[in-house]
């Protein structure tokens, strides 16, 4: 089986609020590409910007104007090819789309995990309450123009505490080491991993963005992990990859 993930792309219903910061029909061929040469394809979360709405949390409102503003690939991600994952920025989506908290999949003998990852951020945690407030008041900054400030606070000053921690990587390796699995895949922290624990490997494409459109491949049947972003019209460029091979250990 071929899998696909990819994750983090946070679409806003307005573009001065969408990271993404692209058009839908980059999203549409890129769909094209992953259905062509996967058999099955997760969402990891963070897909929707839900929480820069008119008040703190993530509001159903503002899901329902993104959908609306990207409905054409909208609809194709609600065919039986995909499947979703919440993230802490569109859990909304949980109750509203029917998106999962996680999914364990067996295939060929690999125990694969997917989870978007936030529950393990120690500045978010499970229920990611209190986080609302501060994205709804960077959602402010951005709506009046303070781009870089926003940036800066959601990039590189939020990346050093991810680093700082490591909570997702720790998470990652009892997972592999002492949670009988093979494969754990995460989001949430828009850092590319592929990084081995064990017999196993955690990884993680990163952010999903108009111009660097990252996914993570699974094949179980050649038993190879590749971390690619894809290059229009039907091509990708190879980052990160690992195999398998059961005769060395």
């Amino acid at each position: 089986m071929r899998i696909a993930s990819f994750g983090d792309l946070h679409l806003g219903h307005i573009p001065v609020l969408d990271k993404f910061q692209g058009k839908e029909e980059g999203l549409l061929r890129f769909d094209d590409h992953l259905s062509r040469t996967h058999d099955r394809i997760i969402m990891m979360g963070d897909i929707y910007q839900t929480d820069y709405g008119t008040f703190p949390g993530s509001r159903s409102d503002v899901l329902e104007a993104i959908l609306k503003r990207y409905s054409r690939v909208v609809r194709r991600w609600k065919s039986a090819h995909y499947e979703g994952i919440f993230g802490n920025h569109d859990q909304m989506t949980q109750k509203l789309m029917g998106t999962l908290k996680q999914i364990r999949l067996k295939k060929d003998g690999w125990r694969i995990w997917l989870i978007h990852g936030h529950q393990f951020d120690p500045f978010i945690g499970e229920e990611g309450r209190l986080p609302y407030f501060i994205t709804w008041i960077i959602g402010g900054m951005r709506r009046k123009g303070l781009r870089k400030l926003a940036n800066f606070l959601e990039g590189p000053f939020y990346d050093f505490g991810q680093r700082l921690f490591e909570r997702l990587d720790m998470a990652a390796r009892k997972a592999l080491i002492h949670g009988g699995n093979n494969i754990i895949v995460m989001g949430h922290s828009h850092q590319m991993t592929c990084r081995s624990f064990g017999k196993g490997i955690y990884v993680n494409s990163g952010a999903c963005y108009r111009d660097d459109m990252r996914y993570v491949s699974i094949d179980t049947e050649t038993r190879v992990v590749e971390v690619r972003a894809f290059k229009p019209p039907n091509e990708y460029c190879l980052f990160l990859r690992w195999r398998d091979v059961p005769f060395l250990k």
